[in-house]
């Protein structure tokens, strides 16, 4: 690990970490004091801090780790335009001193719809974003390798007004620190050795093809948006990540236990339209029946 790299503590006069603690090396930072940020929450002891929720707009200072390929890959996610499908977080890296991304404080992707009971159609919506998501990482050769649920926001409408950077409803991807870029893309790439992650990989494999990976762990984050929604008819939803978990078979080289981003995301956006004509024809028929029971009231 470089000296020079997080992660940043605090630590008292024994030698004992301060866990509210805010490092005085970024809270002195000079892109932080050029901009009057004023970190005070840490989100992620030693590498992640927000500032003052009471302080709008509220930013999410992260200490980038110039041991990972995480500066890489924003350097090259932020070249990209940053309209869907691509959902990477828009956010700036510092100049100043030790590399720093500054990016907009969003809430979890579970506020995307303001706290309704999401219908069908739009469970599936903020499916495909993430799918979508993932796909625009895998064409530009880039795994993510720690996809959860944490690393999934919503941008909702108080963040949109705050941050003229984001789209209200959009899903963003974060933390790309155990990102990993590859010459060969997928259905090409074979299976590395797989980093600390947040999701456990199936039966204790150790090497995993980093596409394939990455699908295994966005049925995981599926499966804990399903958890808090009202499920009770979306069981084509269930349906749809039991497929993208797939039948491990723990290869070697290129995996076929699952579908490929692209494949993914073709199909479920075809669920989708689907669900949306199947919507449309029930409202038609409702109406229509409606019409006619004006028209003959015995009905």
């Amino acid at each position: 690990m470089s000296s020079e790299g997080p992660p940043w503590y605090v630590r008292d006069h024994t030698s004992e970490i301060q866990i509210l603690g805010v490092p005085e090396r970024l809270q002195n930072h000079r892109e932080l004091q050029r901009r009057g940020l004023v970190p005070v929450d840490p989100l992620k002891l030693g590498f992640v801090y927000a500032t003052s929720h009471r302080q709008r707009p509220q930013y999410v200072i992260k200490i980038l780790d110039l041991d990972t390929q995480e500066l890489a890959v924003y350097e090259r996610l932020l070249r990209l335009d940053p309209a869907s499908p691509n959902h990477t977080l828009p956010c700036e890296i510092s100049e100043l001193g030790h590399p720093l991304l500054i990016m907009p404080h969003l809430t979890s992707v579970y506020s995307i719809h303001g706290g309704r009971i999401w219908t069908l159609y739009q469970l599936l919506g903020v499916f495909l974003q993430i799918v979508e998501g993932v796909e625009f990482l895998h064409r530009h050769h880039i795994a993510h390798m720690d996809l959860c649920i944490d690393n999934v926001l919503g941008a909702n409408a108080a963040n949109a007004r705050d941050h003229k950077c984001v789209e209200f409803g959009k899903v963003y991807i974060i933390d790309f620190g155990s990102s990993m870029a590859f010459q060969r893309g997928p259905g090409e790439q074979g299976a590395v050795v797989l980093p600390p992650t947040q999701v456990h990989p199936p039966n204790g494999v150790k090497h995993f093809d980093p596409y394939s990976w990455d699908i295994y762990c966005v049925a995981h984050i599926l499966k804990a948006v399903l958890e808090v929604c009202d499920w009770e008819t979306k069981w084509i939803a269930h349906r749809y990540v039991r497929w993208l978990v797939g039948n491990e078979r723990e290869c070697s080289g290129v995996c076929r236990c699952r579908p490929t981003a692209q494949k993914a995301r073709q199909v479920l956006a075809l669920i989708r339209a689907l669900v949306y004509i199947a919507d449309v024809s029930v409202r038609s028929a409702r109406s229509a029946w409606q019409v006619l029971r004006s028209f003959i009231p015995t009905l």
